[in-house]
């Protein structure tokens, strides 16, 4: 029995001095991040120049591999069923606690399957309206929903999404019928929407700064308690005589759990860096963005808080998956 316990007792340390190794060579071959969203999207647009700058840092090829449909959640649960080595990373955002409730068979759950690495980006959410359409201010958007119910309609980037649960968090809290056009990523519901088939859409800022600044769509109101420095002439939902909303967008990193915690820490302090560097911060400037502070041991309990925050509200506003 003694010599049984010794074996193991050796076995589990050669374990741990394998584990170590591991850790000490991470990355020794190309990684790639997972965007369950077409590029030119929100979180494709924050995802790319972290991967760029980690495989500067590190000497390792971060890939993008964009894997969109189902809402995000068929690159998510590809993510989630892979090695937790490093090796396969997922580049997402608040739309993953929002996907929770709406998908119920998405085959994985959030908050068992993954560990986040970082938090990289916080941006508003805008509400934008086709130059075509009769109104200039939220408060007039409602009047006219309210007298014309399920003739506006609004793009969004795909059942689940920011854009979607806040269009939809909107329409319960201002009392409209709006129909959803949803789409395959928020690149493809801009086709849509510049071409004046939508009326209306729900955007994080970062994506929505180029077309509003080239004049072809029409901010009337910002989805968050407070404006923007970045473009601080548009008002808050309030200001603008709509319902008070605080939603905004951001955006993070996770891996598959499992995922020894050294490799983890070191994929967090190597994001920090990236975030931290001259040409990611210009980047985020461009597109109205902040970096929120967290922790490392602070992000699983924020992630956690925002599956039931996002849960609860589509809960009580009835939001489904289209």
């Amino acid at each position: 029995m003694v010599k049984a316990k010794a074996t193991l007792a050796a076995a589990a340390t050669l374990l741990g001095f394998a584990a170590a190794a591991q850790t000490a060579h991470y990355p020794d071959k190309p990684a790639r991040i997972v965007v369950p969203y077409g590029a030119g999207g929100g979180v494709d647009q924050f995802t790319r120049p972290i991967a760029q700058k980690l495989s500067e840092q590190l000497g390792q090829q971060f890939i993008i591999d964009n894997k969109p449909g189902a809402g995000g959640t068929i690159g998510v649960s590809f993510v989630a069923r892979a090695a937790p080595d490093g090796y396969t990373l997922l580049g997402g955002g608040v739309h993953q606690p929002m996907s929770e409730n709406l998908y119920p068979k998405r085959g994985y759950d959030f908050g068992r399957d993954f560990v986040p690495v970082a938090i990289t980006a916080s941006v508003p959410n805008v509400l934008l309206v086709h130059p075509k359409v009769p109104f200039r201010t939220v408060k007039d958007l409602v009047a006219y929903a309210k007298a014309n119910p399920n003739k506006l309609t609004y793009c969004s980037a795909g059942s689940g999404t920011a854009p979607h649960v806040i269009a939809e968090l909107f329409k319960l809290e201002a009392g409209v019928q709006i129909v959803h056009v949803p789409h395959t990523g928020t690149a493809a519901s801009y086709i849509t929407f510049l071409g004046g088939n939508c009326d209306i859409n729900f955007d994080g800022l970062g994506t929505a700064a180029q077309h509003i600044k080239s004049g072809k769509v029409i901010p009337l109101a910002l989805t968050t308690a407070k404006r923007s420095a970045f473009m601080p002439d548009v008002p808050t939902m309030t200001e603008a005589g709509g319902p008070p909303l605080d939603a905004g967008t951001w955006y993070g990193m996770w891996a598959p759990a499992n995922t020894p915690r050294d490799i983890l820490v070191k994929l967090n302090r190597e994001v920090t860096k990236a975030l931290g560097s001259p040409e990611v911060k210009a980047i985020w400037n461009t597109q109205g963005a902040d970096v929120p502070s967290f922790e490392f041991d602070q992000l699983q309990p924020y992630v956690r808080a925002e599956v039931a925050r996002w849960t609860a509200i589509q809960q009580k506003a009835g939001i489904r998956a289209d």
